[in-house]
């Protein structure tokens, strides 16, 4: 009963972006709210995250669904679906002299992240506890591992195996793709 309380909580907080009902909904509303003019009404932004919604079904207490959630708190599906960015690099800006991130897919095993890095900016050797590919959209990078320096380019990608130390240096302005692989359930 915690458990199912804890995810109508996450549900009410709107933090469960991914839930497997309505995930698709609301990409599909945030789409149409982006590129909406001015003058026309953002769509709604809260998730519902019940099965069978009350307003649909009719039911006065709708049910919460039997989701799975992240360590973060956000719903990951457990049906079959398609997940689809159109544009990811349109996601995010280069800022000067910094670097920014951005998640923009959280699924079961899954979990892309945007980079955004003015030239010259880096990320020092760190290590992620899964692994992770690395592509550029935009730019160029240096990524260097295992005593190693690769720069990397759109169409490229570059592999790293969970725990191994690497750096990832911009030549110039770049967006970068990452994309981490959980597989411990």
């Amino acid at each position: 009963m915690a458990d199912e309380n804890e995810q109508q909580s996450a549900c009410e907080a709107g933090r469960d972006e991914q839930h497997c009902k309505c995930r698709q909904r609301r990409a599909a509303a945030e789409a149409a709210a982006e590129n909406a003019s001015a003058a026309q009404q953002p769509a709604a932004h809260h998730c519902k995250c019940k099965h069978g919604d009350a307003e649909e079904s009719g039911d006065e207490q709708p049910k919460h669904c039997a989701c799975k959630h992240d360590a973060e708190g956000y719903a990951i599906s457990t049906e079959p679906h398609l997940g689809y960015v159109a544009d990811l690099a349109s996601l995010i800006e280069i800022q000067q002299e910094s670097t920014v991130s951005r998640v923009v897919m959280r699924e079961d095993g899954l979990r892309v992240v945007l980079f955004g890095f003015d030239k010259d900016q880096a990320l020092s050797e760190h290590t992620a506890a899964m692994p992770v590919t690395i592509q550029v959209l935009e730019g160029k990078l240096r990524v260097g591992g295992e005593g190693r320096e690769v720069e990397l380019v759109p169409g490229g990608v570059v592999y790293l195996s969970a725990r191994l130390p690497h750096t990832v240096y911009a030549v110039e302005p770049s967006k970068m793709l990452l994309s981490m692989f959980d597989n411990r359930g």
